[in-house]
């Protein structure tokens, strides 16, 4: 017998408070009409392509975990596959896949040239034999909460705002490389993590961080501070941003594991020392700032 389905579309970076109060009310939905909760979720936002997005807060496989835990099925689809799908098409597709019912936010714009809205919904839904509920948006403060605020919360270094929004710890992760040893040699050992290795994450504000990690195949978690920027001390030939921790209390070789940090809080900016003993300097004040955090 074919699944029907209550459906939430959308690319719910961060699943933050504002997408599982949409995503919470289709499945409330879906259970009074006797159907399946099913969110499909596009991997990016379409300003992944035209206005230099600054990046994902959490990477697809994050995202489908977080909404699969609230209790519902997920599809991942890229934006490149139904762009040039018109706002008719869109729906007739949507049928096909058995939904009777869609649950959206005010906001909601579908189909090529983003046509299709809530307006066009509430007027031809019904010839597609399906249902709509649209949500008001979910406002602190008056203040209406999105991914793009908390984007800039984490773009500030707001990190506990940030968290606040998303009521969890926000986290980045990604495989260890090998680079300069740069830290190694300062006596501050880091791990260089490739956020990016699968799909574009935002880089927080530049500078340092207290964080708490797991690192692949070991239990126990460690604290860290990460240091987040382009190393302006260092002469390098491409300022790209990189993404190193120094795990407070651990020494072990971890090229090439996987690791997935917390992070807590923003500690400082990232500056340019004049030499590397001042850059020592304030290493180590960043490391005893952290213990007394921790500790």
């Amino acid at each position: 017998m074919k699944k029907l389905y209550s459906v939430a579309v959308g690319t719910f970076d961060g699943v933050h408070k504002g997408h599982k109060y949409i995503l919470n009310k289709n499945i409330e939905n879906a259970k009074s009409n006797d159907l399946k909760p099913l969110a499909i979720m596009l991997r990016y936002p379409m300003s992944q392509y035209v206005n230099g997005f600054p990046g994902l807060i959490y990477p697809s496989w994050e995202r489908a975990k977080f909404i699969k835990d609230l209790g519902m099925e997920v599809e991942i689809i890229d934006m490149q596959n139904v762009w040039n799908i018109t706002h008719y098409k869109y729906l007739e597709i949507l049928k096909e896949r058995g939904v009777k019912y869609i649950v959206c936010g005010e906001d909601f714009k579908f189909g090529r040239g983003a046509i299709g809205d809530t307006r066009f919904l509430l007027k031809h839904a019904h010839r597609y034999d399906m249902k709509v509920q649209i949500l008001h948006d979910l406002k602190e403060k008056g203040n209406r909460i999105s991914s793009t605020m908390i984007r800039n919360a984490i773009k500030k270094g707001n990190i506990k705002l940030a968290n606040k929004m998303l009521e969890k710890t926000w986290t980045l992760e990604g495989p260890v490389y090998e680079d300069r040893h740069i830290g190694q040699k300062l006596g501050f050992p880091t791990a260089n993590i490739d956020i990016r290795f699968k799909e574009d994450i935002i880089f927080p504000k530049y500078g340092v961080y207290l964080v708490k990690g797991k690192i692949e195949n070991i239990e126990k978690e460690y604290w860290g501070l990460m240091n987040v920027g382009v190393r302006p001390t260092y002469f390098e030939n491409k300022k790209v941003p990189k993404v190193e921790v120094f795990f407070i209390d651990f020494d072990y070789n971890i090229y090439n594991k996987y690791v997935k940090i917390e992070i807590i809080n923003y500690m400082r900016e990232e500056v340019k020392f004049k030499n590397e003993t001042d850059l020592i300097k304030a290493m180590n004040e960043d490391l005893r700032n952290a213990r007394e955090i921790i500790y």
